[in-house]
């Protein structure tokens, strides 16, 4: 799983493999802790599906988007008095949570109720602290999320076609109560992502729904037209709205250090003070520096280590036969994990590498999976886009990812990264656990396979292991900004220079993700996640060696998979008992 389609195409605005073997059934796994023989409470079992059925109805994009399609169609009410009302039930529902009895609940039980904890206070601490409502035009947007209807043929093109006509003329609407909501002065950076998103939407409403839904009948496609015109109009006219914004814009983005230390525990349930934090940061990025200075150094040490970088990086397939690289890569690191008995691969769902279509070309190259609700034989595609054939051929070259950085993000999207914790999510019976997403396990999970699989697959391949820094080092950029950002004062342009001098990105790239920090300081996840997860391995490796058992890598990313997208000290808890010491 990822961040949604809304999250995906702002960042993007700013900028078929053969049939899988039989899986293996996995090994018993050691590392689940032992708890008292119980049974599941029904009456917790009856609270839980009155909350996910109130969570679905409050935000029907994202329920359709986890494969939900009773709620196709459906726009949620953002009134003042709706975000109140929302307001207090999740209030309520906090309440709740908090009154339960851990100690009638089954293992199970207790995995959903500290997920469903994180996931309510988080989603309260983005109204009523970070109040995106009001602070944030980019929040409406993905209620007008139109890609769940046109990039999938889950139902008849007609079906489909009336629930973009619903959620169209509903825009109009829509846009105008965001904008009577948000407050007169709005940081400049969530103004600016927001106008690139709403004119990337329109110019997809005017032509990329229309061309993907063409086979619509001839007595709904004037329907079609006319709601789509009535978006486009609605689109334009919060545009102009946030233009007159601007010139009172102002850079207060930055969250401070008390509020980024309350998110990271209201919204992923971390708790750990910012100089941890910053100590953790620092770490892995001077680690990662010194790898990189040790693979550059074996690989030419006669030559300017940028130098090498950059001769790594340029070592690119031809334009026409990217699709084929990514596809035999995705064959290749599904055998890697295999090969060496890394993680059980629990179904045989297909996963097809094709080019990004036009109406979702907000990244070079990203996994689009199919919901954990989803019914049977559903695709997920991964996505490479390619470069547009009308460029020069040098610009066309230029824009292709190198064969060291493509391979670190096919396994970051596909195995064993988001796809490989998909294939296991729709396997869990736990609803609540197939319906949120942490964005530390996450990202976290998936981070953390770029380094697993060069330890296991790769460990003396040094060009390898800079297409595996170069990932890294995005990511460390991001931790080292989100903290500077926005408890440390830091500028848009020094995090540019950070991403510029120690990413190793071009100009571009680096404005691009100093930006999105700006409204995205939850994006230090990725290696947050990663040391957190590989803390956790240590621990349990510790755990099951003192008891006298042998550790295996594989039941333990099985153990770690089983629980879903849940908050890692939930998961941590879960594997090593209420003893688990610290998460970081």
């Amino acid at each position: 799983m990822k961040p949604s389609a809304l999250l995906l195409s702002t960042f993007a605005l700013l900028t078929a493999c053969p049939g899988p073997s039989t899986p293996a059934t996995a090994p018993p796994t050691a590392t689940t802790a032992t708890a008292p023989a119980s049974t599941a409470d029904p009456a917790f079992d009856e609270f839980t599906a009155r909350l996910l059925a109130e969570h679905f109805a409050r935000h029907p994009a994202a329920a359709v988007e986890l494969g939900k399609h009773a709620f196709d169609g459906k726009i949620r009410t953002v009134t003042q008095s709706a975000l109140e009302a929302d307001l207090a039930q999740i209030e309520q529902t906090i309440e709740q949570l908090e009154a339960q009895d851990r100690a009638v609940l089954d293992e199970r039980q207790r995995i959903e109720l500290g997920t469903l904890l994180v996931a309510f206070r988080g989603e309260r601490f983005e109204v009523a602290v970070r109040r995106e409502p009001w602070r944030n035009p980019m929040h409406y947007m993905g209620d007008l999320n139109l890609v769940a209807y046109v990039g999938r043929d889950y139902a008849p093109v007609d079906e489909r076609a009336q629930a973009v006509i619903s959620i169209a003329l509903a825009a109009g609407a829509h846009l105008a109560q965001a904008n009577d909501n948000l407050e007169a002065v709005l940081p400049r950076t969530f103004v600016e992502t927001a106008l690139l998103q709403v004119r990337g939407t329109v110019d997809f409403c005017r032509t990329d729904v229309p061309a993907a839904l063409g086979g619509v009948s001839a007595s709904t496609k004037p329907s079609l037209d006319a709601a789509l015109d009535q978006m486009v109009t609605a689109l334009e006219t919060y545009a102009a709205a946030l233009e007159q914004r601007l010139p009172q814009a102002n850079d207060a983005f930055a969250l401070g250090p008390e509020r980024f230390v309350e998110m990271l525990e209201q919204t992923q349930g971390i708790r750990v003070d910012l100089s941890r934090l910053q100590q953790l940061a620092e770490e892995d990025l001077a680690r990662n520096l010194e790898a990189l200075a040790t693979a550059t150094q074996a690989i030419d040490p006669n030559q300017d280590q940028a130098k090498t970088v950059a001769a790594v990086l340029a070592d690119k397939p031809a334009p026409d036969d990217v699709l084929n690289l990514a596809t035999r890569q995705v064959e290749a690191m599904r055998q890697v994990l295999v090969d060496h008995d890394l993680v059980s691969i629990p179904s045989d769902d297909p996963i097809t590498v094709r080019p990004t279509p036009p109406f979702m070309r907000w990244n070079s190259a990203f996994l689009d999976p199919a919901g954990p609700f989803a019914g049977p034989g559903q695709p997920s595609f991964y996505y490479i886009t390619p470069p547009d054939p009308s460029w020069p051929l040098e610009e066309q070259q230029a824009y292709v990812s190198g064969a060291q950085s493509l391979l670190f993000t096919t396994v970051h999207e596909v195995w064993p990264g988001h796809f490989l914790h998909s294939l296991h999510m729709r396997q869990i019976p736990s609803e609540v656990l197939r319906t949120f997403w942490n964005y530390v396990t996450g990202e976290g999970w998936a981070h953390y396979g770029e380094e697993l699989i060069w330890e296991v697959a790769f460990p003396d391949n040094n060009e390898v292991r800079v297409g595996q820094l170069d990932n890294a080092l995005l990511r460390n950029v991001r931790f080292i900004s989100a903290l500077g950002l926005h408890t440390g004062g830091m500028t848009v342009e020094a995090s540019t220079q950070r991403f510029r001098t120690q990413a190793l990105q071009d100009a571009a790239t680096a404005k691009q993700q100093a930006v999105r920090g700006t409204f995205d300081p939850m994006y230090l996840a990725y290696t947050l996640g990663k040391i957190a997860i590989k803390k956790l391995r240590d621990d349990v490796r510790a755990k099951v060696e003192a008891e006298g058992g042998t550790f295996s890598l594989r039941a333990f990313h099985d153990d770690l998979l089983r629980h879903g997208g849940a908050p890692l000290p939930v998961i941590r808890e879960s594997m090593l008992g209420p003893d688990a010491g610290p998460l970081l």
